[in-house]
């Protein structure tokens, strides 16, 4: 961002400097052009008034001088006198505008251009008394030749104003920036916006920042201590087995007993430790490509296939209907989260309960027959190791991670999530993946 703000002000100062150069340059030449116009009109008509003082034309050159020249020219065109030529071999000068204008008008005015030499000829003449026509001319640089002589000191101005802009621009950045740098210094320290010069303007978002790093730290917090009670529950049981086998209180079909309790809270410990390490690869790694095309209907027939034993255990029927057009997504992602979904329906449901699994317009909804979620619950069950009825839940082996990973494949999809729930009615959770 540094960087970026340095070259922004850098390449404005640039583009101001160099357009105020050539504006000024082109509003200079402009006032000159008019002044010089305005002087070669103020000549012409004191010269045209002094015109009946004189006896020839010749007499006309003591009004020449260095800057300008003059014309008398008859009516007809032929040229009667020409300060800086001999008139008898000049042309006919009846078709110059500035010649016509005036034998039409009695004054008249043009501007030639010499690509020759770079030049510009600004002409005025004015119908004398007797019909002739009095013509004076100046000769002056055109723009362009003054640009072309002005063209080193043009570039050492811009050189000049380059360096000076990228010096202003650098120090500016790091006068404008500073506040932001401070940001970090004061979320660490817990001080005000004000306490460390914040812009006014910045400050709602500065302590956005410090709100958001403080939720992040309490749900770092929280996700810590969840981990550390939900790993020390069955680890605690498995503990306290193996020591009831170790000092030989657990005798016959006890030892039996325990042990299977053992091989149960290792499973349960088992499935912890992998969805937390799911939930951390989701998290920390890059995300998976979204270009697969994906049949919905046979995600589903493939996930009632892997789940059907442990639904027949409990009597659950798991029946799959309609169908949808193939979304475009990451199959094994679709996959693990409509497991998840359906597997969280055979835990909490009935005896003999019912799951179906609905396939319509590009959205996948898995209804259950089960016990349903209490209403102040159901905007927080995505939430990590979140549960609306622990003592149920642990006892049924979730982890309380499960509808974590759900909302976080459903996220990287920009699927919609829609959560329908009525206590020990049944649950309805629909997954909308965009067009």
């Amino acid at each position: 961002m540094e960087r970026k703000i340095v070259l922004s002000l850098f390449y404005m100062g640039i583009i101001t400097a160099i357009a105020g150069i050539l504006i000024t340059t082109v509003v200079y030449y402009l006032f000159f052009r008019q002044e010089l116009e305005e002087n070669l009109i103020h000549d012409c008509r004191i010269i045209a008034q002094c015109y009946d003082t004189i006896s020839s034309p010749e007499e006309l050159k003591r009004f020449t001088g260095e800057e300008f020249r003059i014309t008398l020219i008859e009516n007809n065109g032929t040229v009667l006198f020409e300060s800086d030529a001999d008139s008898r071999n000049m042309q006919n000068h009846l078709d110059r505008p500035e010649i016509k204008s005036a034998i039409e008008n009695g004054s008249g005015s043009d501007t030639r251009y010499s690509d020759t030499i770079g030049t510009e000829d600004y002409y005025y003449a004015v119908r004398l008394d007797d019909g002739n026509i009095l013509r004076v001319s100046i000769q002056a640089d055109s723009i362009f030749v003054l640009f072309e002589r002005s063209l080193i000191i043009i570039l050492l101005v811009i050189s000049a104003i380059i360096a000076i802009s990228l010096v202003i621009s650098v120090k500016l950045t790091d006068k404008l920036i500073a506040p932001l740098k401070r940001i970090p210094q004061m979320i660490e320290n817990n001080q005000s916006p004000e306490d460390i010069g914040l812009y006014d303007e910045i400050i709602p978002l500065a302590m956005e920042i410090k709100n958001v790093r403080s939720t992040q730290e309490q749900i770092r917090q929280e996700f810590t201590a969840n981990v550390s009670h939900e790993l020390k529950t069955p680890l605690t049981s498995i503990s306290g087995y193996a020591e009831l086998i170790e000092t030989g209180m657990a005798q016959g079909g006890d030892c039996v007993k325990f042990a299977g309790k053992i091989r149960k809270e290792s499973a349960r410990l088992l499935t912890l430790i992998g969805d937390i390490l799911r939930l951390s690869e989701l998290d920390t790694t890059e995300s998976s490509l979204l270009d697969d095309s994906v049949d919905l209907t046979a995600v589903a027939e493939e996930c009632r296939e892997r789940l059907i034993d442990s639904a027949r255990q409990r009597g659950i029927r798991i029946t799959i209907t309609g169908s949808s057009e193939p979304v475009t997504g990451n199959l094994l992602e679709i996959s693990e989260l409509l497991y998840n979904l359906v597997d969280n329906a055979i835990k909490y449901n009935r005896e003999n309960g019912n799951i179906d699994i609905s396939i319509t317009d590009r959205t996948l909804t898995v209804s259950d027959t089960g016990i349903g979620i209490p209403r102040e619950s159901v905007s927080r069950i995505f939430e990590r190791f979140y549960r609306a009825d622990k003592s149920r839940s642990r006892a049924k082996g979730g982890t309380g991670l499960g509808l974590s990973i759900v909302r976080h494949i459903a996220d990287h999809h920009h699927a919609e999530i829609e959560v329908d729930s009525t206590v020990n009615v049944g649950t309805r959770i629909s997954i909308r993946f965009p067009q």
